[in-house]
């Protein structure tokens, strides 16, 4: 193994040694030197590796990029096609719900249309048939009309009476309802006759109140109230001081005192007045004096009117006692309390009936006969 290592290293240096001396024989030989024109192929070979190299990379970069942006715009065109399916997916269903909510709505409308159109064919039939039976009742009984104004006559003489307190209007429209089923003349309303005639004399009978000529009298006293005058302080009478001296000498004392009275009372007079003295009223005290007293007066008034018989007795005892305590006597007082002891006996309060007896019977026969009308008897 050495032998033949040996042989090759000595083969080596030998060649090596041949290749250092043909390149010193070129180097010495000038006409066997290289040209320029050969060198140029051998230098322009690794520029043109390296050119096609960089092309090289730029290509699989480009490519790269290209790869890259397609799967960017694959991915999403990807989202986007599946977004507006989503949407589309969502909009066939709210439509398709629409849809459905709509084919109820017609429904429900298309029932109740049908079910109004059934009630007013009933309606029309109820209608037709009241028209016929309306019609049937003219011909056959047309004096029911008068029958139904005398029952609103009666009505409203109602009214009046337990309303306005007119009796005498009331009185008049029962009479005017007795001449309307005076006019019927028909024998099965001689009840209802009966019955008016006793209303119409009951109402007659009952006692008649000047409200009016109450209610005037009240208002011309009112009107005196500002001419009224308080009382003024009324002291008690002094007694005159007796100066008649006894005879007898016993009295000597007696008589002395009376005479040393006699004399000072040319100087000092001293006399007791005994009695008890109301204090004089203040001017805002007799202006409500004054209100006070044209109150009662008014609440009387509308004590008539409302037929209160209490408070008006009150309100009229009342002004009375006010006017003897407080006010002066004069002419306006005087002619005050003789106007208020005639009020004082008035009778304000009527007992009305409670009820007329020809308007039950009159409803009565209304409601019979119509009841035959609907039931086509």
């Amino acid at each position: 193994m050495t032998d033949k290592t040996d042989n090759k290293q000595d083969h080596q240096n030998t060649a090596v040694a041949g290749e250092v001396d043909a390149e010193q024989q070129q180097a010495l030989s000038p006409e066997t030197s290289p040209s320029p024109e050969s060198k140029a192929p051998e230098q322009q070979a690794p520029e043109q590796k390296k050119t096609a190299s960089s092309g090289k990379i730029l290509a699989i970069i480009a490519i790269v990029i290209a790869i890259v942006l397609a799967a960017i715009l694959y991915w999403h065109g990807h989202n986007q096609a599946l977004a507006q399916t989503e949407q589309l997916n969502r909009m066939q269903t709210e439509l398709q719900q629409q849809q459905s909510r709509l084919e109820q709505a017609e429904a429900a409308q298309s029932s109740k249309l049908a079910a109004v159109v059934s009630n007013q064919n009933s309606t029309s039939e109820q209608l037709e048939g009241l028209s016929h039976k309306v019609l049937d009742l003219d011909s056959k009984r047309p004096n029911d009309w008068m029958l139904a104004e005398a029952e609103y006559l009666v009505r409203m003489a109602g009214r009046k009476l337990w309303l306005e307190q007119d009796a005498v209007s009331a009185a008049m429209m029962l009479a005017n309802a007795d001449e309307r089923l005076a006019a019927l003349n028909d024998p099965g309303l001689t009840p209802v006759r009966r019955a008016l005639a006793d209303d119409i004399a009951n109402i007659k009978s009952v006692k008649k109140v000047d409200r009016e000529g109450l209610v005037i009298k009240l208002n011309s006293i009112n009107d005196q109230v500002d001419k009224l005058t308080l009382a003024g302080v009324i002291m008690a009478r002094a007694e005159a001081p007796d100066f008649t001296l006894s005879e007898s000498v016993s009295d000597w004392k007696e008589n002395l005192k009376k005479s040393w009275a006699s004399f000072s009372d040319d100087f000092v007079t001293v006399r007791r007045r005994d009695g008890n003295v109301e204090a004089l009223l203040s001017p805002q005290q007799h202006w409500y004096l004054s209100e006070n007293l044209k109150g009662k007066l008014l609440q009387a008034q509308l004590a008539v009117y409302r037929e209160q018989q209490d408070i008006y007795d009150s309100s009229l005892t009342q002004a009375e006692q006010w006017l003897q305590d407080y006010f002066a006597d004069d002419s306006v007082r005087q002619f005050m309390l003789e106007q208020l002891a005639q009020l004082e006996g008035q009778q304000i309060k009527v007992d009305y009936p409670e009820q007329f007896s020809a308007q039950e019977r009159l409803q009565q026969l209304l409601d019979d006969r119509l009841q035959r009308l609907l039931t086509g008897l």
